[in-house]
């Protein structure tokens, strides 16, 4: 008789590291990195949706106002700042709806 044993696959880093990005910006206004000398758009304001894994690095979805989704890596943005945040939230009001 031939005994089996089932051994749980563990995780790679890049996926450990994806769970832990995720778990720190769960439910924060992200902002794509700009230049600092470029103004704010509010179509680079976004809500993380999931993070994944790429060969490159680790790969985020967000969502954005019009609740259009777009993947980008994650090198590439960051949490958007308290000023930024009021920022985005007066370009809201203004908006015509």
């Amino acid at each position: 008789m031939l005994w089996m044993t089932l051994t749980p696959i563990a995780a790679t880093p890049e996926e450990t590291n994806a769970k832990a990005y995720r778990r720190a910006h769960a439910g924060k206004l992200m902002i794509i990195r700009r230049d600092e000398a470029k103004e704010p758009a509010a179509a680079d304001f976004f809500e993380l949706d999931s993070v994944g894994t790429h060969p490159t690095g680790l790969l985020v979805t967000g969502i954005f106002h019009n609740n259009r989704r777009s993947h980008m890596m994650a090198s590439s943005v960051r949490e958007a700042n308290e000023a930024e945040i009021a920022w985005r939230n007066r370009a809201r009001v203004k908006e015509p709806a």
